[in-house]
């Protein structure tokens, strides 16, 4: 199962990744016009953050491929959400408040209620 959790953290970085670039890309843009969303979309840039989301679908379909899916997809999404918060809050300076900090906690729990309860019925 650790050989399954690696490929979820991997997909979570790969996907976390690709959007905060095209976050990044987004930053003082409001894409308006029809040729507003076409030059966003052929940028480099772009263009590179699809190509990490799009491996990260398939890192995914390896992970699933390892593990059990109750455990595989919540594991998934769950790092994603931590990555994506620490991204948030790091590289784009985005505020968290109590509440975030809460939310932030339940989700490490459950990640690790989760892998607690998979290694039993392994």
């Amino acid at each position: 199962m650790i050989k399954a959790s690696a490929f979820c953290l991997l997909y979570a970085l790969l996907n976390v990744s690709g959007a905060a670039v095209i976050k990044w890309k987004l930053r003082g843009k409001e894409l308006n016009e029809f040729s507003d969303w076409i030059h966003f979309l052929f940028s480099i840039h772009v263009i590179g953050a699809f190509i990490l989301i799009s491996i990260s679908a398939l890192v995914l379909f390896k992970a699933l491929s390892l593990g059990n899916f109750t455990y595989i997809v919540p594991m998934s999404v769950g790092i994603n959400f931590i990555l994506t918060i620490l991204a948030g809050y790091i590289v784009f300076n985005d505020q968290l408040n109590f509440v975030s900090y809460i939310g932030f906690c339940l989700i490490i729990s459950g990640i690790i209620l989760l892998s607690l309860n998979n290694t039993q019925h392994v």
